[in-house]
Formats: C-alpha cells, sequence, structure tokens
C-alpha cells in the first residue's frame, strides 16, 4: 500500500480523536539520509508543528537497534532492509514508502584534482594511484562495504588497495577521514559525501562498478506517533522534501 492510500486510515482516526497535537517523531535512519533529514527538521517543524528526533547508524545497526527495543516511529533503511524489518514485525509492510535510489560516489579534498570516473581503467588507475583510500568497512554491517570488497576483488586490486585502505563505520567517517588528509579518495554512497565538510564531490563511480539502492520507509508497530510518523513520510516524500533528496545526489522518480 502507498502512502496516499494509507494516509487516510490514520487522518480518519485521528479525526474520531480530535485535532492531532505537536508530536516528537523518532526517526531510526541509516546515514545516507542524515544530511537531507537534517535540513528539513526546521521545514518539517514549520509545516506540521512536530519535532524530528533522528538517530542515525548503518544498515546493520537499525536491525540491532529495533531487535534491542530501541523505540522509534519511522524507520528508513534500504528498501530490502524494511522488508527484513516488516517480516520480523518491527514495521508495518502497509506503510511502506520507497524514497529514491541512491547510487555510490567519490569525494577529495578541495583542492585535489579530481580522479577520473568516466570507466572502469580510469577508476581502477585512480584506486591504484591513491595513496590512501577510505571506504565502509567490508564487516561492519554497511549496505556498500561488501560491496566494495566484492568489487576490489573483481578489479583485481584487492591486495593493492587493502595494504592502504582507512576502513570507516559511516559514511561520513569517510568523509572526515578525506577532509583531515587521512585518506587522499573516499567512497561512499553519494548524499554522504555531497556537502560534507571539507570535501569536494567528485561524482558516481563509473556504471559498472556503482551499486544502486532502492531506499524506503515504514512505521514501526510501536509507534507512539503514528499520524505525526505518517505525515514525515508525506514531507520527505513530497514536494520539498525531494528538492532536498535531488540536491543531496538522491535519483528520485516520478511521484
Amino acid at each position: 500500500m502507498r502512502l496516499e492510500q494509507w494516509l487516510p486510515v490514520v487522518c480518519c482516526t485521528a479525526a474520531l480523536s480530535g485535532p492531532a497535537a505537536a508530536a516528537d517523531v523518532r526517526v531510526l535512519a541509516t546515514g545516507v539520509y542524515e544530511s537531507s533529514l537534517r535540513d528539513l527538521v526546521a521545514p518539517f517543524k514549520q509545516q506540521t508543528d512536530h519535532n524530528l528526533i533522528l538517530t542515525v547508524t548503518n544498515a546493520g545497526g537499525v536491525l540491532a537497534k529495533l531487535a534491542a527495543h530501541e523505540e522509534a516511529d519511522v524507520v528508513m533503511t534500504s528498501s530490502a532492509g524494511i522488508d527484513t524489518l516488516a517480516g520480523r514485525g518491527d514495521v508495518s509492510a502497509p506503510t511502506k514508502v520507497e524514497v529514491a535510489r541512491m547510487r555510490i560516489g567519490a569525494a577529495v579534498k578541495p583542492s585535489a584534482a579530481k580522479p577520473d570516473l568516466t570507466s572502469e581503467t580510469a577508476f581502477r588507475a585512480a584506486l591504484l594511484g591513491a595513496p590512501a583510500v577510505a571506504y565502509i568497512d567490508p564487516k561492519g554491517g554497511g549496505t556498500s562495504g561488501a560491496f566494495f570488497e566484492t568489487m576490489l576483488t573483481r578489479l583485481g586490486i584487492a591486495d593493492a588497495v587493502h595494504a592502504k585502505a582507512v576502513l570507516c563505520a559511516t559514511g561520513s567517517d569517510v568523509a572526515v577521514a578525506v577532509a583531515s588528509g587521512k585518506a587522499t579518495i573516499g567512497l561512499t554512497q553519494a548524499s554522504e559525501l555531497v556537502g560534507a565538510p571539507g570535501v569536494a564531490f567528485a561524482g558516481f563511480l563509473p556504471e559498472d562498478d556503482n551499486l544502486t539502492t532502492l531506499y524506503a520507509a515504514a512505521i514501526t508497530t510501536k509507534a507512539q506517533a503514528p499520524q505525526a510518523a505518517a505525515a514525515l513520510i508525506g514531507f520527505v516524500t513530497g514536494p520539498t522534501g525531494t528538492a532536498r533528496l535531488k540536491k543531496a545526489g538522491w535519483d528520485v522518480g516520478p511521484r
């Protein structure tokens, strides 16, 4: 069921119980959403009077926190992750809404020359030529970590990159590694690099070396503010939210 089909049920229930008061909407999200959600806190508050309380972790962390019964009203992670959570009974499957797709990008320091990402050959050479490469630790539970390991093996450069790898827990850590000079190039979900302090977004990885992930949101089965949670998902996928997502490098399809 799409959000616009589910919302009337929530709104009807709310109408029977009187006007909805301002609520705290507790959001458990993966890092790919972080910059966009933080920029949407104020406009969401202005439009709805609801407060957005954000907890950010990686995909594995989302699963672990809900398994440990951490309170949340909305979960925002990969579409596959939402399906897993629905199967566990942590989120309500009918409230699932697809948000957008995200690809992996690269970043360097603003003063550095941007790597050539126009082909697999050029990208491979850029990784081999970089003194230090930051990316998500494959053992950390993030969406892109395991993909990086497979990609490096396929390109035949796993050992060479391992020797100079700066393994990170989150995409924001990748950006910090580049900004601090600890790494000369960083690879992670594009939205975690676009606009990050101290780095310049170099572009998306070549298509054959990239990972496109569909992300979604859903309301938890134990949500304390389900109407406000539905309002947040509608806001993120509405005009204001969509514009912010596009700014951060998301591929947003027709609404």
